[in-house]
């Protein structure tokens, strides 16, 4: 059969040009949606920030350690005859530590934003060797063992914040007598002479007396911890093993190092680290000089409690496709025009796409308030009927509404796995495009793009 084209009708070849020109303008406004994403989700994240700081914030634990203050002597004289000498801190780490943190998560709300936050229970045990104290770069070290304190450091002041209860501890299988402290300033006013050094960092610290610091002696120290979206340790220990169990389903593991052995099931998950003194990078015992940011600079691993169910991240990456996706819908009624006879003015696929950007207004709108699956199924439902109908409107037939209906289907279909899938986004979008336009090229073989078509 033979059909030709009215003579007062555009080619064909000219109708694709200009529709194609039109889904590239209104991918414009759908980056605008872009846009308003970044803007949403740049406002989640600073409510689920305030929220996570009125909990102690994302917590990093570094400890315990013994740090005793001492003094340098250079083995130099100033101009009056008197030695040279300066103050400073000792750090030293315990011979092995094991660490077993039992957490329960719970979610938090701020008008439509949600935030985890933990509560952990944390019960450290290990043991101090003997003590020896690292060898100046010069001079002669002298350390004041009766000013030693047991520290644990955290990742800021704000931190003290998720402290629940007081700290627990044991020294060779009996509790201390001292209370714990915030902060640890170690140096006292030493005699006149010593130059001094301002010594402080964020944590807690109970006084800890040593009579011989060549005997050992074991420790446990209980501490109830909250926090918010991650917790993170420090290898301090020569030997370190952290043992995580966790009623969080989605947990993404970070930091210097993997967990040796994990396990995640939908009612949470349980993870094992182990660290040996070689891979820790840390000595035995060390100059603090003022600070302890050797112990957790490039060392710490954790846990962040995740949402896998974002809603921004979803939208998003189907967003990287919008362009795409107008142009199978707009295809899909080109082949109405291009096989049927059937004509449609650039004005209708203007409206067209327009429905098909602010579809994913809508499900960025509707995931906020009632989840991303229920926000996709009733935002794609209406834009599918929408569209099939307007599709029978224009093309004056049922039957090529659906079709239509049938094939937008089938493209909100591939737009949900896009939004679902991480690992495979790009192989489904690659491989939907490269069938879309190897289907037109089907279907459009025989067509006169100058205007007529030609018999088949």
């Amino acid at each position: 059969m033979e059909l030709r084209a009215s003579s007062g009708a555009r080619s064909l070849g000219l109708k694709l040009i200009l529709v194609g020109g039109i889904a590239f303008l209104l991918w414009i406004p759908a980056m605008m949606v872009y846009a308003l994403i970044w803007e949403r989700s740049t406002r989640a994240d600073e409510v689920k920030s305030e929220i996570y700081q009125l909990m102690g914030g994302r917590q990093t634990i570094s400890g315990p350690i013994i740090l005793a203050p001492g003094v340098i002597d250079t083995g130099k004289t100033d101009m009056n005859g008197a030695a040279i000498t300066h103050a400073t801190v000792i750090a030293f780490t315990p011979q092995a530590l094991n660490i077993d943190a039992a957490i329960d998560t719970s979610v938090r709300r701020r008008s439509i934003y949600e935030a985890t936050i933990f509560d952990a229970d944390i019960v450290m045990k290990g043991r101090f060797g003997a003590l020896k104290a690292p060898r100046p770069a010069e001079g002669a070290l002298s350390i004041d063992w009766d000013q030693a304190v047991l520290a644990v450091k955290f990742a800021s002041n704000n931190s003290l914040k998720g402290v629940r209860e007081n700290l627990q501890l044991k020294l060779n299988g009996r509790a201390a007598r001292t209370g714990f402290e915030p902060g640890f300033d170690t140096l006292r006013e030493l005699s006149e002479g010593h130059s001094s050094i301002s010594f402080y960092a964020a944590g807690v610290s109970t006084a800890l007396p040593i009579d011989n610091p060549q005997n050992g002696f074991s420790f446990e120290l209980s501490l109830p911890l909250s926090g918010g979206g991650a917790l993170y340790f420090a290898p301090v220990g020569e030997e370190t093993s952290v043992s995580i169990v966790a009623d969080w389903p989605d947990p993404s593991f970070q930091g210097a190092y993997l967990p040796s052995t994990r396990k995640i099931t939908s009612e949470g998950f349980s993870a094992d680290w182990r660290i040996p003194y070689l891979a820790r990078g840390l000595p035995r015992s060390f100059i603090a000089e003022g600070n302890l940011n050797i112990l957790n600079q490039g060392k710490v691993f954790g846990v962040e409690f995740i949402a896998m169910a974002s809603p921004y991240q979803s939208v998003n990456r189907a967003l990287k496709y919008a362009l795409m996706f107008l142009g199978i819908v707009f295809l899909t009624f080109f082949l109405f025009e291009a096989t049927m006879g059937a004509r449609a003015h650039p004005a209708q696929y203007i409206l067209l796409g327009a429905t098909q950007v602010i579809f994913y207004l809508l499900v960025l709108a509707f995931s906020e308030h009632i989840g991303f699956g229920p926000a996709f199924a009733i935002t794609a439902g209406a834009t599918v009927l929408l569209t099939g109908y307007y599709a029978a409107t224009v093309f004056h037939s049922l039957v090529r509404g659906l079709i239509a209906f049938t094939a937008f289907s089938g493209a909100y279909g591939l737009i949900y796995l896009l939004m679902k899938s991480e690992d495979y986004a790009l192989l489904i979008g690659s491989v939907t495009a490269f069938g879309a336009i190897a289907l037109t090229m089907f279907i459009t073989r025989n067509l006169d793009w100058y205007g007529a078509r030609i018999k088949e």
